[in-house]
């Protein structure tokens, strides 16, 4: 069978592409190398309702947060809390399953345990090589969505992120947690150049998703670095007694790519960098971005003009919405890598007392960090001269 297009990756972007895809009548192949959507869990599943509401799966909330402590490498704390809902925490392996069921439900195919290895370039259509129960795909059009290293992205000669971090985490439960923050933790002992978390996934704080991330090749094993979690003085004991459900393991990648298209090509998602660096968040931002990936990939094929030149659209799209917030990120974390323990200490230091939190807690967005640097500059002028130091 002859497809419009094939879809590398089964993960929520890869699913939301097939799935606007074939809503539209578009004849749409998934292929995905592991044996179950959705699992391993790759994800610490940390969502804003912008997240909710592009997938539409309200169904896939665990818990909602209202807030976090930040906790410095010397133990002070930034506690940080809204009378509204900032964040929920989800069901990524669920969030997976709805968006393919959906793209299913309008006739795409899914091929599991079908692993993309190339493409060989015909006169009018593309032979799409995997290894599986199937061997060749045609199609007109391929969308990597697979993920930070994406196979897709590296055989079209398209430019990879800047950085790739590690990560590695695992669900617990028999813990006794605030249910309605998350804990993060920052400094070289936990977790060199990025943080830790804890993030509560029951309402009742006795279930949570745990992890960290770190930059390749780590300073020391993940596993050494994990195993800290369980005896750090402040974590360890949140997490002391606790029973491990299941592990994490996910790979983030970090940069502002010049390109994401090719002849008959596009990639979305981590495929395409398409990712908060101070977070590693990337559903938002990739949801957003296939929106604009399924949309130019449609008139493309309705026009039958599918060259880099055409599908480029696509490119200028996510970047015009994503790239101040990407760029101002990057610039933050270059600083952000070059600080010591008593850097942070101290910038976390000017950001607590009364006021600075009150307008953390008021324009606080886990989508769009910077736009918290304004209103601190307005509010409180003095520590111009501090924002200015991580932005330049």
């Amino acid at each position: 069978m002859r497809y419009d297009v094939v879809v590398v990756g089964a993960g929520a972007i890869g699913n939301n592409v097939a799935y606007l895809l074939a809503k539209k009548g578009f004849k749409v192949a998934v292929i995905e190398r592991k044996e179950r959507i959705g699992y391993p869990l790759k994800c610490a599943g940390l969502v804003s309702e912008r997240v909710l509401k592009l997938a539409n799966a309200k169904e896939t909330v665990q818990n909602e947060l209202y807030g976090a402590f930040i906790h410095s490498p010397n133990g002070n704390v930034l506690d940080i809390e809204s009378e509204s809902v900032k964040a929920f925490a989800i069901d990524r392996g669920k969030l997976d399953n709805v968006l393919a069921k959906r793209a299913m439900d309008c006739n795409a195919d899914y091929f599991l345990k079908t692993e993309f290895v190339g493409i060989d370039r015909k006169n009018d259509f593309l032979e799409i090589k995997a290894k599986g129960e199937r061997k060749v795909f045609h199609c007109k059009l391929i969308i990597g969505a697979d993920g930070a290293r994406s196979k897709v992205r590296k055989i079209l000669d398209l430019p990879p992120p800047s950085e790739i971090l590690a990560c590695v985490g695992a669900e617990v439960e028999r813990v006794s947690l605030d249910p309605k923050k998350v804990h993060v933790f920052l400094g070289k002992d936990i977790a060199p150049g990025f943080f830790a978390w804890i993030i509560p996934t029951s309402m009742d704080g006795s279930k949570a998703r745990i992890g960290l991330c770190l930059k390749i090749p780590p300073p020391k094993p993940l596993k050494t670095y994990f195993d800290f979690l369980f005896t750090h003085p402040i974590s360890g004991k949140m997490l002391k007694g606790c029973r491990i459900t299941n592990f994490i393991r996910g790979l983030i990648p970090i940069g502002l790519l010049e390109r994401s298209t090719a002849d008959n090509a596009m990639i979305v998602g981590d495929a395409s960098s398409q990712v908060k660096p101070l977070s590693g968040g990337g559903l938002y931002f990739g949801l957003l971005s296939s929106k604009h990936c399924s949309a130019v990939a449609s008139l493309a094929l309705e026009k039958g003009d599918l060259s880099d030149k055409f599908l480029a659209w696509y490119h200028k799209m996510w970047r015009r919405d994503l790239q101040r917030e990407i760029s101002i990120g990057l610039k933050i974390r270059k600083k952000f890598l070059k600080m010591s323990d008593g850097d942070i200490d101290r910038y976390l230091g000017y950001l607590n007392n009364e006021k600075v939190l009150s307008i953390i807690e008021r324009y606080g967005d886990i989508d769009y960090p910077s736009r918290l640097i304004f209103p601190i500059i307005r509010h409180l002028p003095k520590l111009l001269p501090n924002v200015l130091s991580l932005l330049f």
